[in-house]
């Protein structure tokens, strides 16, 4: 699934303010480097690189809980259930 395009698609059917549309595509990119950082975390073999994945996973994780609470305050909502048809029409 093609990350941005659904982001430009929230973009472009709701109405966001710029501080709403930052936080969202920050959060996203938060959660991408979550992702990152736990599957470096399967791969690492080495103690200190262990421990260096441990710290970055734990690091990655806290910049997306404080995204999503920065997106609860500004009342930033998602709901991507009108997304269905148009994603399907796209083929992503």
């Amino acid at each position: 699934m093609n990350r941005k395009k659904i982001i430009q698609i929230l973009f472009s059917n709701l109405k966001y303010t710029d501080e709403q549309k930052d936080i969202i595509v920050q959060l996203e990119e938060a959660k991408l480097q979550w992702e990152v950082a736990k599957k470096y975390f399967a791969v690492a073999d080495d103690p200190k690189l262990i421990d260096y994945a441990i710290f970055r996973e734990d690091q990655c994780k806290a910049k997306y809980i404080y995204f999503l609470v920065e997106a609860k305050k500004k009342g930033v909502t998602i709901d991507a259930s009108y997304m269905i048809e148009e994603l399907d029409a796209i083929n992503i």
